[in-house]
């Protein structure tokens, strides 16, 4: 017979056993939006950020944080947004947190003009001028903007492979501006496919290759241009990419049982939009971008996963001004149809060698 002690004791641990099983299916994905802005104009607000993600990384079991790009304002001779940005992700990588960065188009060769306000002014004007040399078929005149978004030396070098400790494979070699991530959450398996700014078609060629590969993994896309400030999904190339993002959404969003999510960033906005994959699975759509609004304000997309209860909720909080939104930016899905698997992380059903690539 157990006495009442003993009966209590086994309670109590039913009881703590069944708190962690229940924090074991809720998870928190940090979600920074463009944090141009802020690098430029504020570090101590951009560096809030990290702070705050690295000192609640516990408590509300983070297991990844992504940036939907346009991580700094433009390249400078002395490299020093590049420097500030690498500072601020460096709180991360003591915390040993794994994070996703898909590099936005201020990110790259394209946005390089010199320092302070008037550059950045005299670089809006070249864009356009790009854009209607682009319609006019006038060629290379104004420079080759499709060679220049794609120049991301500088975002590599920063951001080498070996910064990103959760990445198993890439498009291209040394470089991570298509890049998949793995991490198990909620006792299921994620993946994390970022993509290039409105991609080359052979990036998005590849990014169908590998999320068929890995089927009972439910899978987050993160690219810097997705949806508009009113929850459509784009369909131009802002004149200087190469797929819109709905050629993205047709020819590789919609198409895989196994998409989940698809995050973004570029729209000075916050909207969500829900569609219906081919194959009949949800797929939520989120924009967070608020670098007009007080240089970003220092918010945070709050993404939490509960895989026991079905949902996926969002809000956006500033650890800076310790607020939160309470705008369209606040929602709920419910009913979410997560892929589960019996199976350990695993690596696809190609051989290790040609799943990871990892380089040295």
């Amino acid at each position: 017979m157990i006495s009442l002690k003993a009966g209590l004791f086994l309670v109590i641990i039913s009881l703590v056993f069944s708190i962690q099983f229940s924090h074991a299916q809720k998870f928190v994905i940090p979600i920074l939006p463009d944090t141009q802005n802020e690098v430029w104009h504020n570090p101590e607000m951009y560096n809030s950020q990290m702070k705050w993600i690295a000192d609640n990384k516990t408590i509300l079991n983070i297991p990844i944080v992504i940036h939907v790009g346009d991580i700094i304002k433009w390249e400078t001779p002395d490299k020093s947004m590049w420097k500030t940005a690498s500072n601020g992700f460096k709180i991360l990588d003591k915390a040993k947190i794994p994070y996703v960065i898909t590099p936005g188009n201020h990110d790259c060769a394209l946005v390089k003009v010199g320092q302070g306000p008037l550059p950045g002014v005299l670089l809006t004007f070249r864009r356009i001028a790009m854009y209607i040399a682009e319609i006019l078929g006038l060629g290379k005149g104004l420079g080759d903007a499709h060679c220049e978004i794609r120049d991301t030396r500088q975002f590599n070098e920063v951001f080498p492979v070996k910064r990103f400790i959760a990445q198993r494979g890439r498009y291209e070699n040394g470089k991570s501006d298509n890049a998949w991530y793995i991490f198990k959450a909620g006792d299921l398996n994620w993946m994390v496919l970022a993509l290039e700014f409105c991609p080359r078609q052979g990036a998005v060629d590849w990014a169908n290759k590998v999320i068929s590969d890995y089927p009972d993994y439910n899978v987050i896309i993160v690219t810097h241009y997705h949806l508009t400030s009113k929850g459509l999904i784009s369909e131009n190339n802002a004149g200087y990419g190469d797929l819109s993002p709905k050629a993205v959404y047709d020819q590789l969003v919609r198409i895989h049982p196994n998409v989940r999510l698809v995050v973004s960033g570029h729209v000075d906005s916050s909207s969500w939009r829900d569609d219906i994959g081919i194959k009949g699975n949800h797929i939520y759509q989120l924009l967070q971008d608020y670098q007009e609004d007080n240089l970003g304000g220092g918010f945070i997309r709050l993404l939490e996963i509960d895989t026991k209860s079905g949902t996926i909720s969002a809000r956006m909080y500033s650890p800076y001004s310790n607020q939160t939104k309470k705008d369209l930016s606040y929602f709920t899905f419910s009913k979410v149809d997560f892929i589960k698997s019996d199976l350990a992380i695993h690596q696809g059903n190609g051989t290790l060698s040609e799943n990871i690539n990892l380089d040295k």
